[in-house]
């Protein structure tokens, strides 16, 4: 898979570093706008998780500065911008999953990072399983996860889209309506963390700050942050 680097900083106006592999994209961004890996070997996902990243991806890690920029609000409208971007560019219908999943067949095609080492700046993060091989998936023992299976010679093409579609999610207010009608967490019965007791119960809609809105009996919870599992109900046969 070829990446262009000189075409996407002609597109967007960003320093840009491609590289086949690299250990972390999140540490050898260096003074760049943007780097763009084919694999990692220590890719990051939330809290102590690591993010499972072989050839045929695409990992991102892109800078945002801007005091303006709503932290809350970032996760799931880069969501957005990346079922988008899927659909513009490869045709290829996603949804999402509260907070910072894509989701392709029921399955997790995509996943989310936003750190903010500092007042104002913001480093946002994006793995996606893009060309990546489902065997490599597969002998890794990674559940759950889907590989779109998208077009290599219009990777170029992805990425730009993508990252300008980034960009103007930090400018413009979280389009929470849309990714309520996205969002595979809406309606379905789910289990969080708070300290150390699990709660269930009912996710109603997700907020315009970003947070899901849960129903425990006769009060509502507002989920800021955690992972939050949907459980699968199983229907028996009478």
């Amino acid at each position: 898979m070829v990446i262009d680097k000189h075409y996407i900083k002609k597109a967007t106006g960003l320093k840009i570093l491609s590289v086949r592999s690299c250990k972390s994209t999140f540490n050898e961004l260096g003074d760049n706008d943007v780097i763009i890996a084919q694999s990692q070997v220590f890719g990051e996902g939330r809290g102590d998780h690591k993010f499972f990243s072989p050839p045929g991806g695409l990992y991102i890690v892109m800078r945002e500065v801007g005091l303006n920029i709503n932290a809350h609000t970032l996760t799931p409208a880069v969501g957005l911008a990346a079922h988008d971007t899927i659909k513009a560019v490869s045709g290829i219908d996603t949804t999402l999953k509260w907070v910072n999943d894509v989701m392709f067949g029921g399955k997790k095609a995509a996943g989310i990072l936003v750190k903010c080492p500092r007042r104002g700046e913001y480093l946002i993060g994006i793995g996606i399983n893009y060309a990546t091989d489902i065997r490599d998936l597969e002998l890794a023992g990674v559940e759950g996860a889907a590989t779109l299976n998208a077009n290599e010679c219009r990777a170029t093409e992805f990425c730009t889209d993508l990252i300008k579609r980034i960009h103007a999610a930090t400018l413009m207010p979280f389009d929470y309506k849309r990714y309520n009608a996205l969002c595979d967490t809406v309606n379905k019965t789910v289990s969080f963390m708070r300290g150390d007791v699990k709660i269930q119960g009912h996710a109603e809609h997700v907020e315009k700050d970003g947070s899901l809105i849960v129903r425990i009996g006769m009060a509502t919870v507002a989920v800021d942050a955690g992972e939050v599992s949907i459980i699968r109900e199983v229907k028996t046969e009478e």
